[in-house]
């Protein structure tokens, strides 16, 4: 269980710090990432995911809590919004995000809005 959410947590952690080799680093190489635009397939589109255009609105995400069960993992996040300039707050919103894991790496990252509905696909799980 420790490296399920060891992997989640450096996932988060090279997200937000725009290590894209990290982020890559927690990946399988067939992962899949429900991103609102659709499904990203393989590291090299999730490369391109984790990759922010400069300037504009940047996210922070931050952990709230986390539950593991066998090779799902669920957080409970907060994404806090900044202005890149002068790094003014923009606002902040709440998300559940689901984690399936194999082999100790990231295989599926799907984003729910609705807390509930994710939580409810975890313990489906």
């Amino acid at each position: 269980m420790e490296t399920e959410e060891s992997v989640v947590r450096e996932f988060v952690r090279a997200f937000n710090d725009g290590e894209i080799d990290a982020f890559a680093r927690t990946l399988d190489p067939k992962v899949e990432l429900e991103s609102m635009k659709g499904v990203r397939r393989g590291i090299a589109e999730a490369r391109k995911w984790a990759t922010r255009s400069p300037g504009g609105v940047q996210q922070t995400v931050v952990i709230e809590s986390l539950k593991a069960l066998d090779e799902t993992v669920l957080l409970l996040i907060r994404r806090d919004w900044h202005w890149a300039e002068d790094e003014g707050f923009a606002g902040s919103d709440e998300m559940a995000w689901l984690f399936r894991l194999s082999g100790g790496l990231v295989r599926l990252w799907r984003p729910f809005d609705d807390r509930e509905q994710a939580e409810e696909v975890f313990q489906g799980s």
